[in-house]
C-alpha cells in the first residue's frame, strides 16, 4: 500500500518549492560564477533603447 507522504514533516510543510531555486544549489555551483560574471557587465547602452514604461498590448 502507497503513502501519499511518509515523513510528517512532510505532511505539515507549508510551502511546496523554495522561496528561491538557489537554495537547492550547492554554494559551489557553476551558475553562481556566471551570475557574478554577468553582474559586471555594463547594459547601460543597450537598456537606453528601452522604455522603463512598457509597451502597449498587442490588439
Amino acid at each position: 500500500m502507497a503513502r501519499f507522504k511518509y515523513d510528517p514533516t512532510q505532511f505539515r510543510q507549508r510551502q511546496l518549492f523554495p522561496s528561491s531555486v538557489f537554495d537547492l544549489l550547492p554554494k559551489d555551483h557553476a551558475c553562481f560564477v556566471f551570475d557574478e560574471i554577468l553582474e559586471q557587465l555594463d547594459v547601460s547602452s543597450a537598456e537606453e533603447g528601452y522604455s522603463f514604461i512598457g509597451q502597449r498590448a498587442y490588439p
